[in-house]
């Protein structure tokens, strides 16, 4: 097995759990599948329904420390010390952490969830479907959804990583960044646990992620070429995305990665220019300053509204869900992006991977989300309707035939789709990878073992939610792992705070020189 590994070995306390998790998971929702998904279903309602708060604070928490740590001088203090050097540009950086972060969700819902929330806001803020307010409330809904809290959770885990594996020379995992608080015990049973629960999390997250992607694609192929949506396209599908991203797994994250993240973001950046053209280009420059000043205005009271007053359980099922979907996805995300700063400050990265990729999908859904929602209330096309008819994944194919050669544009989107997943799966296939391997450093490669088993493994999900047990209920498993990860996402959150100002913590006067910095000139 060692000679598999190239000499390494199995962490198999933390390899073993997840798999047969997913395992025995996979049996019960073929042989089992309505005790299977009612169960699971309820299991995750009931967190849901219990601790919507507990995710809302967690979410907020993370927004307000990211931010108390760009403005104070522990920005300063840089991965690797003063003399380490930066090993990807700024564009790959970027483009890495786009599309690992929430590159392929915005592809799936751009056009979706505006319009969802536009003709079914909450029932309990009493708008009408279509009025000025649900159009208010849907721009800063999705801003809320998909910009810098989503991203805030990422980077609070990627920090003390970071800062562990950088700057004090421990393992890299994604227990290491408790080292502040526990020291050394960070590698023993506790630290095993996080690290196997958040693969567990990441794998089903995943998979979920690639079984919507692949109901996706599959509608795009009937849209666009008349194939029957079934079993066997999901499959054929599902074959070309695990060879590619497997084959470009094997090349490394040097160039397969970096150059498949780039080419995604060119794309994305195309399709835009292309709608901000041929669209309504003023009213979605209007729309998107709006939103903003609607997301600004509301962030406090939107991240924390719950329905409680209203009896109401749209947040649950929204704004919670999304929570710990991406606290699901945090840990090992967080845990890419430290294989990517090494050499770069604290605050150059927080604005390359909080701060861009938040812009970014302001404009993203500034541009689709605006159209979108010209488009349906000025009768332009019912996209709520053809949502309704043939599903979600549908209405971004609808989307395009209001534009000039819509049909080819659909095609370059549908491409643009594989791409997002292939390159999504990659990287994380890739970080599995090494968190399943003993005695990797940071910048080795995993086993190429490891990444096909993790790439096949994961595909294979993927088509056993769709055909056999729908994407809930393995969706709903894997963001069960979101509860424990939140109290997780505290502790990272204690812990960085302790890293930065460590070891004598000032909280009330949190702009005098850390320590952290004192040792980083100490090491020149």
């Amino acid at each position: 097995m060692n000679n598999l590994l190239n000499g390494k070995k199995l962490n198999s306390w933390v390899f073993w759990p997840p798999f047969l998790i997913f395992v025995i998971a996979s049996v019960l929702s073929i042989t089992a599948f309505d005790p299977f998904t009612s169960t699971v279903e309820a299991i995750f309602y009931w967190v849901v329904g219990n601790f919507g708060w507990f995710f809302a604070f967690t979410a907020f928490a993370a927004v307000v420390l990211c931010a108390l740590i760009f403005v104070t001088p522990v920005g300063k203090i840089r991965f690797g010390g003063e003399n380490a050097k930066p090993s990807f540009k700024t564009w790959n950086w970027f483009a890495m952490s786009l599309t690992a972060g929430i590159g392929t969700g915005i592809v799936f819902w751009g056009v979706a969830e505006p319009i969802t929330h536009l003709v079914s806001p909450p029932g309990g803020l009493g708008f009408d479907p279509s009025s000025a307010e649900a159009v208010n409330f849907s721009m800063r809904t999705v801003f809320l959804h998909w910009t810098f809290t989503p991203y805030s959770l990422y980077i609070l885990f990627a920090i003390p990583i970071a800062l562990a594996v950088y700057n004090y020379n421990q393992k890299f995992r994604v227990s290491s960044g408790l080292y502040f608080l526990i020291g050394d015990r960070c590698n023993g049973p506790v630290g095993k646990a996080v690290d196997a629960l958040t693969i567990f999390a990441l794998a089903g997250g995943v998979a979920a992620v690639l079984g919507a992607g692949l109901l996706q694609m599959g509608s795009g192929m009937n849209f666009l070429f008349g194939v029957p949506i079934s079993p066997v396209l999901w499959a054929v599908l599902a074959f070309i995305i695990i060879a590619s991203y497997t084959l470009s797994s094997y090349t490394g994250i040097d160039k397969g990665i970096n150059f498949l993240a780039s080419q995604n973001v060119r794309i994305f950046v195309g399709t835009m220019v292309f709608i901000f053209i041929f669209g309504p280009t003023v009213y979605m420059l209007d729309i998107g300053f709006q939103g903003l000043g609607q997301f600004l205005s509301h962030f406090v009271d939107q991240s924390f509204y719950l329905g409680a007053a209203e009896g109401d359980n749209w947040p649950k099922w929204w704004t919670i869900y999304y929570w710990a979907n991406w606290l699901a996805f945090a840990p090992i995300v967080g845990l890419f992006l430290v294989r990517l700063t090494k050499g770069r400050t604290i605050r150059e990265f927080i604005a390359v991977n909080l701060i861009a990729p938040a812009l970014f999908g302001m404009i993203w859904f500034a541009i689709y989300g605006g159209a979108a929602i010209h488009a349906q209330l000025n009768g332009i096309m019912d996209i709520s309707a053809s949502m309704e008819a043939h599903g979600l994944e549908h209405a971004i194919f609808s989307f395009f035939q209001m534009f000039p050669i819509g049909t080819f544009i659909s095609a370059v989107f549908l491409f643009m789709i594989a791409l997002s997943f292939i390159t999504l799966a990659d990287s994380m296939t890739s970080t599995l990878a090494m968190v399943s391997t003993e005695g990797l450093d940071n910048e080795e490669e995993a086993p190429m073992i490891l990444k096909v088993f993790w790439g096949v493994f994961i595909g294979i999900i993927s088509v056993v939610m769709i055909v056999y047990a729908g994407v809930d209920g393995f969706k709903m498993l894997a963001n069960l792992a979101g509860f424990p990860i939140a109290f997780v996402l505290i502790i990272m959150g204690a812990s960085v705070a302790k890293g930065l100002w460590w070891p004598n913590a000032n909280w009330f006067n949190l702009f005098k020189k850390s320590d952290v910095q004192a040792d980083n000139q100490e090491q020149e």
